[in-house]
């Protein structure tokens, strides 16, 4: 059975991507497992870690949000573990030992630029996650998975990201393929053609349609716009291999993308 991981700290905006991860799973029929890495404290008088309680008070936090999840979504397998290290270490170590379909993190959103310990490191994960990584703002509204929005530039390479998309959200949606070109470019309408007759080839049963949109600047707000003006409930990005995701964004815009996103984004690497 497939399993979704999803890092926590107990803040609330890890409890509303916990919340996002259990509402997928119960539409998906994934496992969810919860994480939670907590980081040594020492007595100073004895120098000696304070690991027992750190540890008892973590368990006790993870058995209330199980708890809690559960009782939301009877029909998904959820289950909590506390270990003490750093999260990117113990994420890598996770996902090389174990089987994992998706990782799905919270953040504070667009609305609020203070970031927790875990939004602190949302970037890094996406960076070195070898799956695909769900970022979910903590004002995301109830759970909802109708219409997909992928950004593309035109990548053979992309034809892969949307075959994982598919994988790893097994369930019916339509996907809306969105390329954004500056209003100093002429509209690629033969690239655009050219594109959709190759991915309806690939996705002959797939609700997919197409549009191509003039802004005056490819940036993480245009993106954001798009986004509401498309009425999306997922935001798609491929990378690493300078596709959309690389070739618009550089390292600053890219951070501020993944850790405050506008509405859940999705990050595949190819």
């Amino acid at each position: 059975m497939k399993t979704i991981l999803v890092p926590t700290d107990f803040s609330n905006n890890a409890f509303i991507a916990a919340q996002y991860a259990a509402s997928l799973g119960q539409l998906t029929g994934q496992q969810v497992r919860l994480l939670h890495v907590f980081i040594a404290l020492y007595i100073e008088e004895e120098k000696e870690p304070a690991d027992d309680h750190r540890l008892g008070t973590c368990k006790e936090q993870m058995a209330e949000l199980v708890g809690t999840l559960r009782k939301h979504y009877p029909d998904v397998s959820i289950e909590g573990e506390c270990i003490q290290g750093f999260m990117i270490d113990r994420l890598q170590e996770k996902l090389h030992a174990e089987s994992y379909n998706l990782i799905v993190m919270g953040t504070k959103g667009a609305t609020n630029m203070t970031e927790s310990v875990l939004g602190s490191t949302t970037f890094g994960v996406i960076r070195k996650a070898t799956i695909p990584v769900l970022v979910v703002p903590e004002n995301t509204p109830d759970f909802k998975l109708e219409q997909v929005g992928f950004f593309t530039d035109y990548k053979d390479a992309e034809l892969g990201t949307l075959l994982r998309l598919r994988h790893t959200l097994d369930a019916r949606f339509a996907i809306r393929i969105l390329h954004l070109y500056k209003s100093t470019r002429q509209d690629p309408v033969e690239e655009n053609a050219q594109w959709q007759r190759k991915i309806r080839d690939a996705f002959p049963e797939d609700d997919i349609s197409f549009e191509t949109c003039r802004v005056v600047k490819i940036d993480a707000n245009t993106v954001a716009q798009v986004a509401v003006e498309e009425n999306l409930d997922l935001l798609v990005f491929s990378r690493p291999h300078r596709t959309f995701f690389e070739s618009i964004f550089v390292k600053s815009l890219t951070k501020e993308v993944a850790n405050y996103p506008t509405v859940p984004s999705l990050f595949i690497r190819e």
